[in-house]
């Protein structure tokens, strides 16, 4: 590392949440400052840790250029990292970037030093720390879950990311003001952080590290069940949302093709279909607004939505009444079915990254302020 990056390494602040470590955390550290440098800060947070763990943090605190904060009871990971943002924006007002590490021994000192000349090279631009989940040395759940998170993110938010659950990340200053009011306390929080960036056009670079899992992982402090939860909650919300609506749509067309079909039998399907979907639409209209996307503007997502709305509805119609029409399947409602589940995961993306986009806020411009 030259000097001139030497000399920059003061202005970077890492930053460590910790929930009941033990002296892998006192390695880590040791590390860091034998690699990388002897005074970077560094800001642990104590979210919560039993007693018995006490000894770390009381040994970490008395080291110089070391601040351990605490947290009373455990309030996660992403509590966690805004409790430190709060620490950095209030005592280290003039630094450059903050460095977020995991505790557990999972990210190398060499792979942070790594990532901090990333950005050091690239500033305004967040560096993640990208780890090959393509090893079958890499434990399964760990492997399935960043598999499928990326997948989904990819698809339905349109971001192009290798490693979406990494916790190695340089974030620029300029960011953290922002950071501390993204909604999320636990593990949530850093794929909501993603999304943020993806939205305020925010950089972002992958670095590829060394891909780290002591003891099968058994120290990881993430339920896959409750915190996979948090992590997919838009689209979970989304899919409740739908599924009120798609059984209301498909009632009410199932029934219009009983009374239509002898009176329009060249256009009961369509008709069935427009006036299924018009009893459906407002109430997916409003719920997806209010609770799935939590929308607060009114007059342009609600255009967006109508023309959505009417593209989806004239797409499913057309569809199922040309299967009819020209092939030997006729069970009109087992099709509709069908093509309206292809035509529900398109109309998320759009209305995610379209109808209910969030407004451009101060932040998109955060990078021109460095």
């Amino acid at each position: 590392m030259n000097k001139d990056i030497k000399d920059q390494l003061d202005d970077i602040v890492i930053v460590i949440p910790s929930y009941n470590p033990d002296k892998k955390l006192l390695e880590l550290i040791k590390n860091i400052r034998r690699i990388i440098s002897l005074t970077i800060p560094i800001v642990i947070v104590n979210d919560g840790s039993e007693s018995e763990t006490e000894k770390y943090f009381v040994q970490l605190h008395a080291e110089s250029n070391c601040t351990v904060l605490s947290h009373s009871e455990n309030e996660g990971k992403g509590k966690a990292l805004k409790t430190a943002f709060h620490y950095i924006l209030n005592h280290h007002p003039t630094c450059n970037a903050t460095v977020t590490v995991d505790g557990d021994g999972q990210h190398t000192p060499e792979d942070i030093k790594k990532c901090i000349k990333a950005y050091l090279y690239k500033k305004h631009t967040v560096i993640l720390g990208s780890r090959n989940f393509n090893k079958e040395t890499i434990p399964i759940r760990s492997r399935l879950g960043n598999i499928f998170t990326r997948k989904l993110i990819s698809n339905m938010n349109n971001l192009q990311l290798t490693d979406t659950q990494t916790g190695l990340r340089v974030l620029p200053f300029s960011t953290l003001k922002y950071l501390i009011d993204i909604k999320g306390d636990r593990y949530e929080y850093e794929m909501n952080m993603l999304l943020f960036f993806k939205e305020q056009a925010i950089p972002i670079k992958e670095v590829p590290i060394e891909t780290v899992y002591i003891e099968n992982n058994d120290s990881s402090h993430f339920n896959p069940l409750l915190d996979s939860v948090k992590i997919y909650s838009v689209f979970i919300r989304y899919c409740t949302s739908a599924v009120a609506s798609f059984l209301a749509d498909i009632l009410t067309f199932s029934l219009l093709v009983f009374i239509l079909e002898n009176h329009f039998p060249s256009y009961y399907i369509i008709i069935s279909t427009v006036i299924a979907r018009i009893t459906s639409g407002l109430f997916n209209y409003l719920s997806n607004k209010h609770l799935v996307f939590r929308e607060k503007r009114t007059s342009s997502s609600i255009h967006r939505y109508v023309m959505l709305f009417f593209i989806q509805m004239i797409a499913s119609a057309t569809i199922v009444q040309a299967i009819v029409t020209f092939t030997v399947y006729d069970t009109a409602w087992l099709i509709k079915i069908l093509i309206d589940t292809i035509i529900f995961f398109i109309g998320f993306y759009a209305q995610k990254n379209w109808v209910f986009k969030k407004a451009s806020s101060p932040a998109q411009n955060i990078t021109e302020k460095l």
